[in-house]
C-alpha cells in the first residue's frame, strides 16, 4: 500500500480548509450556485435539441478537416462564442481537442471570460 499524498490548501486564495485536490467542499458547492444551471447557461431542452440536428449535419470535426484529419465531432460550438446565438451559421462540430483549444485561445482557460 503507497501512502498517501499530503493535503493541500483549497485552491481558493485565502481559504485555510485543507483537500486533497482542487476546492473544498464549501468553495465547490459555492462555484456551483454562482455557475447557474445548464440551461440558465444556455445549454437546455432546446440546445440540445439543436445539437442533435446539428451533429446529424456535421458528424466530423470541421477544424480537422480542414487539415485533412478525420475526427468525429462530440461538441457543438458557437462560433461568435454566443451560448444564446443559435443561428446555424453559428454553429460548428469540433472534436473534444479542437473545442478545447478553441476555448483556452479566446478565453484565457475554460470557462474564463476575459
Amino acid at each position: 500500500m503507497s501512502p498517501k499524498k499530503p493535503l493541500r490548501p483549497c485552491s481558493v486564495s485565502g481559504c485555510p480548509a485543507l483537500v486533497d485536490k482542487g476546492k473544498c467542499p464549501e468553495h465547490s458547492r459555492q462555484y456551483e450556485r454562482d455557475r447557474g444551471s445548464s440551461t440558465e447557461r444556455g445549454y437546455g431542452r432546446l440546445h440540445r435539441k439543436i445539437r442533435e440536428i446539428v451533429m446529424r449535419e456535421e458528424p466530423l470535426c470541421r477544424e480537422c478537416l480542414k487539415i485533412g484529419r478525420v475526427t468525429p465531432s462530440y461538441e457543438m460550438d458557437h462560433i461568435d462564442g454566443d451560448a444564446f446565438n443559435r443561428a446555424r451559421s453559428n454553429l460548428q462540430m469540433l472534436c473534444k481537442a479542437c473545442h478545447a483549444r478553441k476555448t483556452i485561445r479566446e478565453q484565457g482557460g475554460f470557462g474564463i471570460h476575459s
